[in-house]
């Protein structure tokens, strides 16, 4: 049986274990969360997931509303969002996952632009990633097809992401990340290295 448009479990844990802590906090009730997700998403929240679950991707678009709604604040939702991707990438790094993607800036567009792409359709279910490098490597270009489905709000998170993954792959670099829906099911993420 196909899945919805879907996102893997290990990408989706860390949005429902901060919105289990708010609960646990008292800065959101049970009974909010509850009326403001559908039964379905429930059952992704309570429990630790298998790293081959899918979820699909309407799920962690509600659950990371309600995150924007009580965690954002004052500030912007693309910062609050930018940041998030920015500390998801910080975790698989601290936990070692990116040693195979250490690389120059010379090799940026060869191999870790080619293993970003690879971990990217590993976490979506419905999408086509495509990466470009410039010749001299000082700007990229990742390509996100097939993405009518993608929520804007993972747009914001990727480009944190990626902006964390070059600057701490390509060491003495800064880079500013930016993206933008360009058609209903392109996306595109643009990266100029300073």
């Amino acid at each position: 049986m196909a899945h919805p448009p879907s996102i893997k479990a290990t990408a989706f844990q860390q949005a429902a274990d901060d919105l289990n802590r708010l609960i646990e906090t008292g800065k959101i009730s049970r009974e909010e969360v509850e009326a403001r997700l559908r039964k379905e998403d429930l059952r992704f929240l309570d429990k630790q997931l298998a790293a081959t679950t899918w979820v699909p991707i309407d799920s962690y678009r509600r659950v990371v509303e309600i995150l924007i709604e009580v965690e954002a604040g004052g500030s912007s939702p693309e910062v609050y969002l930018h940041n998030r991707g920015v500390r998801a990438a910080q975790r698989l790094h601290k936990a070692g996952l990116y040693r195979q993607f250490e690389a120059s800036s010379e090799t940026w567009g060869n191999r870790v632009g080619k293993i970003a792409v690879t971990m990217a359709a590993v976490l979506y279910n419905f999408t086509k990633w495509s990466f470009q490098s410039d010749p001299d490597g000082g700007a990229f270009e990742t390509t996100l097809d097939e993405a009518r489905d993608y929520p804007d709000a993972l747009r914001a998170v990727g480009e944190g992401f990626i902006q964390y993954l070059a600057e701490n792959l390509v060491p003495g670099h800064k880079v500013e990340v930016t993206s933008e829906r360009v058609t209903a099911d392109r996306i595109v993420f643009r990266g100029r290295f300073s």
